[in-house]
């Protein structure tokens, strides 16, 4: 950092990146101040709104621009991890959207590329940096609810009025698990760790990606998680996580801010309200600022490892499922 700005460089010009620019606009000491775009009408359109912005159409110019402190990647699934790897050899910082790769072969080499480089790279699974979910992991490491039984979680969207082709096309890496699936499952792992068994059944578009997915992960411990995830159909978009002593609930939508309730066998309840405003992206951008002000390659709220793992879990289910990216 040159100065008290955190400047970021965007890859993509999509909704999701719209939100993250719009989000950590609630930031004094955070700004956009590049973009790039594979057209440079989209890069120019999307700079156009925010003071600073540089568009460009050519990656190597974009990752060597000595303004931009970090990259924020919000591109397709299937070019997280070139893109990834060319911001990293070029010393920038990398917040990858989620899914942080397409496969386990993919995310060990992003991981690798940042540790090789000495620069950090954090997984977009923005779920993770939340407040609410830093009090949850409090919760459940001062044993509130007991040894954990079970967790559910599920993530539903009726997307069918949406063409976005990020959803729907197979060489992109569509499907409900990508897009929708990574957060139960990334939400199970934080809780539960890597499961011993793992039950996965799917429902497929006419383009051969998974319109909706329902998973039972089984643990060494004997819990139980029960997952689903759909773009057909809006499901609750909730979470609980029973233990012998009581249980959590957390409100829809589950990963982004919102409120829960600890509920514990003796009839207690106590409630979290929901006190945050905006979208909740900026979370994982200051988490970035404090990784690279510290000189840490990974966050300590979502390591390396973790993404890894999670990453595996993903692999193993599309193997269940019969859903193969070429």
């Amino acid at each position: 950092m040159s100065s008290n700005i955190f400047n970021w460089g965007i890859i993509g010009t999509g909704g999701i990146a719209n939100a993250f620019s719009d989000d950590i606009s609630r930031l004094s000491n955070h700004k956009v101040s590049a973009v790039l775009s594979r057209n440079i009408d989209n890069a120019e359109k999307f700079a156009a709104h925010r003071l600073g912005c540089i568009p460009y159409d050519n990656n190597i110019s974009f990752v060597n621009d000595e303004a931009v402190d970090a990259v924020y990647i919000a591109t397709p699934n299937t070019l997280h991890c070139q893109q990834t790897i060319l911001a990293i050899q070029a010393k920038k910082p990398v917040l990858c959207e989620k899914p942080l790769a397409m496969n386990y072969d993919e995310a060990f080499s992003m991981i690798s590329s940042s540790k090789q480089n000495s620069t950090a790279l954090l997984d977009g699974m923005w779920m993770r940096y939340l407040p609410h979910i830093q009090t949850l992991k409090k919760l459940l490491s001062e044993e509130k609810i007991g040894t954990i039984e079970s967790v559910y979680a599920c993530h539903g969207q009726n997307l069918r009025r949406y063409s976005n082709p990020r959803l729907w096309t197979k060489n992109l890496g569509g499907g409900s698990l990508l897009d929708l699936g990574i957060y139960v499952i990334s939400f199970s792992h934080m809780i539960l760790g890597m499961p011993e068994k793992i039950f996965a059944e799917s429902v497929f578009t006419e383009k051969n990606v998974d319109a909706k997915t329902s998973m039972i992960f089984q643990y060494a411990n004997g819990a139980i998680a029960n997952l689903s995830c759909s773009m057909y159909d809006t499901q609750p978009n909730r979470a609980v996580i029973a233990g012998t002593k009581g249980f959590i609930e957390i409100d829809p939508t589950f990963y982004a801010p919102t409120s829960m309730r600890l509920c514990t066998n003796d009839g207690k309840i106590s409630v979290y309200k929901n006190k945050y405003e905006g979208h909740g992206l900026r979370e994982q951008a200051i988490e970035m600022e404090y990784c690279v002000k510290n000189n840490l390659n990974e966050s300590p709220k979502m390591l390396h490892q973790e993404s890894l793992e999670v990453i595996e879990i993903m692999d193993d289910v599309r193997e269940k499922i019969g859903l193969a990216f070429k």
